[in-house]
């Protein structure tokens, strides 16, 4: 596949490598947040708007603290790595940190809950989109992800239906800068096409999803991840 990727192209690709991706994926590492007593998320499955319309889901700074991750990659092609990343957040706290080095697929998970229980969520309908804030550190821009390719999207507890992926560059245009950019992506494109039957009453994983022909070498850091209604 060319440096410009096809659209229709890169999201087959995206939809292959994460599907039926939840606890933890195939080949991948799981990697845990910092433990704290409980880890559950004000304004799980069932409760009403949040205050002021925003609802924290993890920050780095004590929302979400229960959460963990996976990371993988095409086996023979390299190597994804996710973790948390103290001092590297938008304020100077803890952010959600992916190493990707090679070509192919790279992608992570980022369970909210730690999977457990098994019928944790976060009940979206109340919002309208999901934010967060991204940042992408590479030596050049040849190392970093390619833009068309960083897709976003998102895992349910009920009934195991992935969401559609959306595109990160739709929503925030020349991200891979170095620069953290905050991603406003209205919820109903998760529900779009292939997430027609992704259950919004029980999020509870956020993913990140790239791919590409040819190798690269990159940090993408990930915080701020919160549903608001605007």
């Amino acid at each position: 596949m060319s440096r410009g990727l096809n659209t229709t192209a890169w999201l087959t690709v995206l939809v292959l490598g994460t599907a039926g991706c939840l606890c933890p994926c195939p080949n991948g590492v799981m990697a845990a947040a910092p433990a704290t007593a409980g880890g559950t998320i004000p304004g799980a499955a069932g409760a009403s708007v949040a205050t002021g319309g925003r609802l924290v889901l993890w920050d780095g700074d004590g929302a979400g603290n229960g959460a963990q991750g996976w990371d993988a990659c095409d086996a023979k092609a390299g190597c994804s790595k996710v973790g948390i990343d103290s001092g590297s957040g938008t304020n100077g706290s803890t952010s959600v940190k992916m190493h990707g080095d090679g070509p192919g697929y790279l992608g992570m998970g980022w369970n909210l809950f730690g999977w457990y229980p098994e019928n944790a969520g976060v009940d979206l309908t109340p919002y309208t989109h999901l934010t967060f804030q991204i940042r992408v550190e590479a030596k050049s821009p040849a190392d970093a992800p390619e833009p068309a390719s960083v897709g976003v999207l998102l895992g349910c507890s009920r009934n195991k239906n992935d969401s559609a992926t959306v595109t990160v560059e739709r929503y925030a245009k020349g991200f891979t800068d170095g620069k953290w950019h905050k991603v406003e992506i209205p919820i109903a494109m998760f529900t779009k096409g292939s997430g027609a039957k992704f259950d919004l009453g029980s999020f509870w994983e956020f993913r990140i999803a790239t791919w590409s022909s040819s190798p690269h070498h990159f940090n993408l850091y990930i915080d701020d991840l919160a549903a608001e209604k605007q």
